[in-house]
């Protein structure tokens, strides 16, 4: 009897430690991949080339100062758009928005895949982008002349417009200006290791295993496109409801204080990635969009120029 009385008292022990264990592999794991993430974060931070501190990026704040300083003087300074300074705006715009094509002969020509990197050519496209359409803005004081003057002001703002729109879309595709592209199952891959902290708690606790695996399923489905603009509202609002119900779920056979911060954090990083590959799809279908409006658009403005 008292063997027995042993055992089962070595048994608990043994499962006592087992359970300590798993929450200090969590604990562990927890912080593993917040610096990780972190650091990943400060290095897309730092070399994606896409943050406010990317040279395009001052360029557009500085464009934009530039823009309100001559709308607010427009009428008031001495630039004439047929000599003179205001002439050599015009030719400097100009020129600019053809040295925009450089990117596309670098992307497209065999000859000049060696031509320096990538993420360059496309950094001086984005600036080129925003200081010719500003350099012509001058140019023409902003102010509309000729029929065919405005037909090309408006093309180069269209076109303008239009690439700060593309920046936008291509900024939620990749990783930086030169990364590489990103894709649903990448994005499921990572909000799956996003739970891996609490993988031991998980185990035992099935209602919140089938309300993770639930959204996981609606997020990522194929919807058509103008309804996918809807979802991508309407799921964010389904992952705040969703991420209430597995918290509850875990919690409802109790939690120790010191988890529960860990639990909350990696059911919200993992419903926020699933959000973000649902997402990813209405970007895509954008970005597509985006090629057939901006195309001719350029065409149209060489055109006219």
């Amino acid at each position: 009897m008292s063997t027995r009385v042993a055992s089962d008292l070595a048994r608990n022990g043994d499962g006592r430690r087992d359970v300590h264990r798993a929450r200090n592999r969590m604990r562990q794991s927890a912080s593993k991949v917040g610096r990780t993430s972190s650091a990943r974060s400060a290095k897309s931070g730092a070399n994606g080339g896409l943050g406010w501190r990317s040279p395009h990026a001052i360029v557009g704040v500085l464009c934009a100062f530039a823009i309100v300083v001559g709308w607010t003087a427009r009428g008031e300074t001495d630039l004439s758009p047929t000599d003179g300074l205001g002439y050599g705006l015009g030719i400097a715009g100009l020129s600019m928005m053809t040295l925009l094509l450089g990117y596309s002969l670098r992307k497209r020509v065999r000859l000049l895949r060696s031509a320096g990197a990538m993420r360059t050519w496309f950094e001086i496209h984005l600036m080129l982008g925003l200081l010719g359409p500003t350099a012509i803005l001058y140019h023409a004081d902003f102010s509309l002349g000729s029929a065919n003057a405005t037909i090309s002001l408006v093309c180069v703002l269209a076109v303008s417009g239009s690439g700060i729109g593309g920046r936008f879309l291509y900024g939620r595709m990749h990783r930086g200006l030169a990364g590489s592209r990103r894709t649903v199952d990448s994005m499921r891959k990572r909000a799956h290791h996003e739970l891996f902290p609490i993988e031991a708690i998980l185990k035992s606790k099935a209602d919140a295993r089938i309300l993770l695996a639930d959204f996981e399923v609606v997020a990522i489905k194929e919807t058509r496109f103008p309804f996918r603009m809807v979802c991508v509202v309407w799921h964010r609002m389904r992952a705040w409801r969703t991420k209430r119900r597995v918290l509850r779920a875990i919690q409802k056979s109790g939690l120790p204080s010191r988890d529960a911060t860990a639990v909350r954090r990696a059911v919200a990083r993992n419903l926020s990635e699933l959000c973000r590959a649902g997402e990813l799809r209405l970007f895509e279908r954008l970005f597509a969009l985006w090629h057939a409006i901006h195309i001719p658009l350029t065409v149209i403005l060489f055109a006219s120029a």
